[in-house]
């Protein structure tokens, strides 16, 4: 089983804490408690930064996908409603009329390319 972060952080959290406890009974087993309690406190700040720091970044990727889509959807509202008067503006029935409307198609059906593609199912080996 793999431990996600939390665990992993209170693991080394746990460490520290024991460490600190047991401090005299370590020494006398020859760790230089100070110096390993040092570098993991170090590292555990770290490791604790670069996660806010990665958590940051996925609100922000959030806050900018959601800026772009409403961008994106305000464009398309903009275009639709310019194709609109266009066709108004040179007569619905006209030749010019029509080169808007093939737009407008071309908009709303979906191109071949982005349908997926469905895999051959392998057959059934009969037992």
């Amino acid at each position: 089983m793999s431990l996600n972060e939390t665990a992993k952080i209170g693991a080394a959290e746990n460490v520290l804490t024991l460490f600190g406890q047991e401090r005299n009974a370590l020494t006398k087993g020859g760790l230089n408690v100070d110096e390993l309690m040092g570098a993991l406190s170090l590292q555990l700040e770290e490791a604790k930064g670069a996660n806010a720091f990665q958590e940051s970044l996925k609100r922000q990727l959030k806050a900018s996908t959601q800026l772009t889509a409403a961008k994106i959807r305000k464009a398309y509202i903009t275009a639709s409603g310019m194709l609109d008067m266009a066709m108004a503006a040179v007569d619905k029935t006209s030749d010019a009329a029509k080169n808007f409307r093939r737009i407008r198609s071309r908009i709303e059906l979906p191109d071949k390319a982005d349908e997926a593609e469905t895999l051959p199912q392998p057959t059934p080996n009969p037992k």
